[in-house]
């Protein structure tokens, strides 16, 4: 470690090896060989001192190069064969130290591993994986380069022990991972020309005389090899691979083979390094909402060097096979937002094009007899969070699976069409989403929708209703509503009739019989384990899967009526399996739901229509409850259940809650809120998640409940950030006006005083088109000026052009007269750009307004003259109040100076008039005359010299600096001033005589 690095976790075990090898030198000193061994052994005569002796030899191997020879002697002798404590502090060394070593420790790892392949060490091969593992670090190319030679003259110096690993060996896949990477990389790097030629020899040599070793790879060594195909080393490869599979494995039956097996999971957590991979960890469990700021960490730390093209598309496939459940704690929605930025940022139309290949490789080649529709579920999510933060990335990657099913090997087209199609029916079938919840988005184009539709034989979404005049097969007495198609089912069908056309059901009572029997073998398994008192309304429940809604909230209504009868039986599992009763129950409800229609009017009689399913049986049981009722918590319990396993239960419960069917008061949101104590998550945290999943499901319903959000949690949501982030990234053109409109109507207000600065402070790091309908918001509202104030010495003008335009506006808007507040925030900018010489500008438009920053700046001049606060420096420590900003008079003149330069000579002439007023020319007088400001006085010359002429000019024509009025007294307090008085203009009414 460097002599100034931080020690951390690292110290205890770094000290521990200091302190063995302290040991190790104060018994054998300059003993003997034999000697020397002798004292050793004595010493790992106690078990307790064996690791420490061992870990301590390691240590002088590693730092003393002159001695390590004897070092390693000591260990062989003391390991007798038995070499796991030696190696498992290797591999310590390797993963925790490893990245922050210097150059001759490093050098001397391929010391120990060339003495420990000599004397046939067992396992040393799992070792030298986590040597390799640490080139895909994605730190400087050249220390990675100088790794992978090491490795190469490694292996090549000891064939005969590479070619006798065991068969199956992982080292031999993970190498094959990584040379492959860098083979890419550096083919047209001259400089590592015989690295990368190695690399090509060793690589060829695996393929062809260790291809089941390789083969463990699956469907990932296809991709590998796709990334060499342009290579001619690998042309012969590919030949056999495509026609003539038997020669490379006798029992090899060729590509479509490799596509459908999977990748194991500890083959591609090599594919990056273990800082890389534990900081991927950190996020997806500790940040599940995966904020820009730590993945712009991961991007400059990892993904931003010579080699960070191939290096994000093996991030991709690690974090698709990372698993995420309730051991690993990991999010998936985090990982999802990891996987949509990442993908995002990648930089050449090449290397995007990799990284769509690697996102959606699973579903190119997935293969239902094989399994893992586990790995379909972080692409659909990437995918579900592209449509609203890059849309156009979400079009193409829909296009992408439609060219390469074609495109990818035409032979293969058929399988690979049929691959896709079935990984979108197993995303439905595994409760993993809705496939049409991506396809029939209001973000997807036409084109791409009906190209995705037409490869993948995907049926249209038609709303399928019951003809009186069509003659009904036998079997098919009426049409029932699907329980897939959402809140927007009705009773019965004379209720059906009334709906409106975009809210009536879509399928058949055959096609919801066919979805129904998985369900009732679940419940079956389930019931099985569920006390008797519960049994049979859950099996009722679930008998009744065709009936209409009328019948079936009854049995609803019965089923609540058993579980507040028997609360007490009501324990945590019974809790967990009626959940998952419920959640297969209602399971079209829940995760297929059909979105609200785009002509879609909130109304009582539509409300009783969707509210007449027996989902919200449940929720209105629920919310009827006192907090006082003993049966208020395992209710709470059990939605809180229902909605770890499906998210949209809760968007659902708050749709009707604002809807008034919570309780008599029609306002009570307390069951919204014990909800979110339950998840354990903070009001407003909940809130933002649950309308991020609800614009992914349906957009017209989030448009929906925006304003009544802002109406109900007013006093959270005002001062939400992050809410403000979601509603700017996802509001469309019509949202924005119904939420702007109920501003107009009084009904809501999205913005207050004391959050709004940070607000906008937060909103710089905004995509630019989300800063867009944050300023139409902020405007709509008519935000004064004075609430920005604080933010405003934070903007620069070529990085926030969004805020910088839209503080003009505010100016030019501006009904008050200028105060001391405002003036200090601009001026205590600095003065590299013409954001604050515009705005004085804009501010002296209006002679009034004119007359007071004209007063402001003189009364700043001579304030910062008398106190003595010249230059920046001369600042510190004499602001007294944190709101309050100081200003230098090095800086008011350098924003003087950029006004002169830039506004003089113009047709107006307002900066003639406003420099000439008598305010600012006794200012500069009063400049001149101090022996303090001859410095700056000798620097700013042209400025004081068009002072001067300015004077001149008013002298000779007095009529340009006559004040209009009495002087008014100047206020140089931060509150606000009062509005200006505008002259009236005199009322003209029409007359009929005219």
């Amino acid at each position: 470690l460097g002599p100034h690095e931080q020690r951390d976790e690292m110290e205890e075990k770094l000290q521990k090896l200091e302190n063995g090898f302290a040991l190790v030198v104060s018994r054998i000193g300059n003993l003997q060989e034999r000697e020397a061994h002798d004292q050793l052994l004595q010493v790992v005569a106690d078990q307790k001192m064996y690791d420490v002796v061992i870990g301590g030899l390691l240590y002088g191997v590693l730092l003393d190069p002159v001695n390590a020879s004897k070092y390693y002697k000591a260990m062989t002798l003391l390991s007798n064969g038995s070499w796991f404590c030696a190696l498992c502090t290797m591999n310590m060394v390797l993963i925790e130290m490893y990245p922050r070593m210097h150059a001759e420790p490093r050098d001397q790892i391929f010391f120990f591993f060339r003495e420990s392949i000599k004397v046939n060490v067992p396992k040393i091969d799992n070792v030298l994986i986590n040597l390799i593992r640490n080139a895909n670090d994605g730190g400087d190319l050249k220390e990675s380069c100088k790794l992978l030679t090491g490795v190469v003259s490694l292996m090549n110096e000891h064939h005969a022990w590479l070619s006798g690993l065991k068969p199956k060996a992982s080292l031999i896949p993970v190498a094959l991972l990584t040379f492959s990477r860098f083979i890419y990389e550096l083919t047209m790097a001259s400089q590592y020309e015989t690295l990368c030629s190695q690399m090509i020899n060793l690589c060829q040599w695996w393929l062809k005389e260790r291809f089941a070793d390789c083969a463990q790879l699956g469907r990932d060594l296809v991709l590998l090899l796709m990334h060499l195909s342009k290579l001619p080393q690998f042309t012969a490869i590919w030949r056999q691979l495509l026609y003539a599979p038997n020669k490379l494995s006798s029992d090899f039956n060729g590509i479509e083979e490799l596509m459908a097996r999977p990748c194991p999971y500890n083959l591609l957590t090599h594919h990056i390094s273990v800082t890389f991979m534990r900081k991927m960890e950190f996020i997806l469990k500790y940040l599940p909402t995966a904020q820009e700021k730590h993945i712009e960490w991961i991007r400059l730390k990892h993904l931003s060097g010579a080699d960070s093209g191939s290096l994000r598309a093996a991030w991709i496939r690690s974090a698709i096979y990372m698993p995420c459940n309730e051991t690993t704690q990991c999010s998936a929605e985090a990982r999802a937002i990891l996987l949509a930025t990442i993908t995002a940022q990648s930089t050449s139309g090449v290397e995007q094009q990799w990284c769509k290949l690697n996102l959606l490789w699973d579903w190119l080649c997935y293969d239902p007899s094989v399994g893992g529709h586990i790995w379909l579920e972080p692409g659909y999510n990437a995918l579900r969070h592209l449509l609203h933060m890059q849309p156009l990335l979400a079009n193409s990657l829909l296009d992408f699976l439609v060219r390469m099913s074609a495109e990818l090997h035409p032979p293969l087209r058929a399988r690979i069409t049929t691959s896709v199609a079935n990984a979108l029916k197993a995303i439905s079938d595994f409760n993993i989403g809705s496939p049409s919840t991506i396809i029939d988005h209001h973000m997807v184009q036409k084109s791409v929708r009906e190209a995705f539709r037409e490869t993948f034989k995907i049926p249209a979404r038609s709303a399928v209703v019951p003809s009186p005049t069509a003659p009904v097969p036998s079997g098919e007495n009426k049409q029932t509503p699907s329980a897939g198609d959402g809140p927007s089912q009705s009773g019965s069908g004379e209720s059906l009739s009334k709906l409106p056309k975009a809210l009536q059901p879509e399928t058949t009572s055959v096609e919801l019989s066919e979805e129904m029997d998985g369900s009732d073998e679940k419940i079956g398994a389930l019931l099985a384990a569920i006390k008797e008192e519960f049994r049979d309304g859950i099996e009722s429940l679930s008998a009744a899967s065709s009936a209409d809604n009328e019948a079936r909230c009854e049995l609803t209504n019965r089923l609540i009526s058993s579980l507040f009868d028997n609360y007490e039986l009501l324990d945590s599992e019974q809790v967990e399996l009626i959940a998952e009763c419920f959640l297969t129950i209602f399971r079209k409800q829940l995760f297929s739901r059909k979105p609200l229609p785009d002509d879609f009017i909130p109304s009582l009689e539509i409300f009783d229509q969707i509210f007449s399913d027996p989902l919200y049986v449940i929720f209105r049981s629920f919310c009827m409850l006192s907090d006082e009722d003993a049966v208020r918590q395992p209710m709470l319990s059990l939605i809180s259940e229902m909605r770890e396993r499906c998210p949209s239960v809760s968007y659902l419960l708050l749709f009707f809650i604002f809807s008034g069917r919570g309780d008599q008061s029609e306002t009570d949101t307390s069951a919204y809120r014990d909800l979110c104590r339950e998840l354990g998550k903070p009001l407003m945290q909940q809130l933002v998640a649950d309308l991020r999943v609800c614009h992914m499901d349906d957009y017209m319903l989030f448009g929906h409940l925006v304003p009544i959000t802002f109406e109900k949690f007013a006093a959270d949501a005002m001062g939400s950030v992050e809410l403000m982030k979601l509603l700017v990234s996802c509001l469309d053109g019509n949202q924005v006006l119904n939420l702007i409109s109920g501003y107009i109507h009084e009904n809501i207000t999205l913005f207050r005083k004391d959050s709004f600065p940070a607000m906008l402070t937060a909103s710089l790091s905004w995509e630019p088109m989300a800063q867009v309908i944050f300023w139409q918001l902020v405007h709509g509202e008519s935000v004064p000026i004075d609430w920005a104030v604080q933010a405003i010495p934070r903007l620069q003008y070529a990085k926030h052009p969004e805020a910088v335009s839209n503080i003009y506006i505010m100016l030019s808007r501006f009904d008050r007269e200028p105060n001391m507040n405002l003036l200090r925030a601009l001026l205590s900018r600095s003065s590299v750009d013409m954001f604050t010489a515009d705005c004085l500008k804009i501010l002296i438009r209006e002679p009034e307004s004119a007359s007071r920053v004209a007063e402001l700046l003189a009364s700043l001049m001579e304030r910062a003259i008398h106190a003595g606060d010249l230059t920046p420096q001369s600042l510190v420590g004499k602001q007294k109040r944190p709101n309050q900003r100081s200003v230098c008079l090095e800086l008011l003149f350098a924003h003087l100076d950029q006004f002169r330069q830039s506004c003089l000579s113009k047709e107006s002439n307002i900066a003639e008039q406003f420099l000439s007023r008598r305010e600012l020319q006794s200012a500069f007088d009063a400049a001149r005359k101090s022996d303090k400001v001859s410095t700056l006085r000798i620097r700013f010359s042209e400025l004081f010299a068009v002072m001067e002429i300015l004077c001149d000019d008013g002298a000779q024509n007095p009529r340009t600096s006559r004040r209009r009025a009495g002087k008014k007294p100047i206020d140089l307090s931060d509150d606000e001033s009062k509005t200006k008085k505008k002259r009236q203009k005199p009322i003209v009414l029409d007359s009929d005589s005219d």
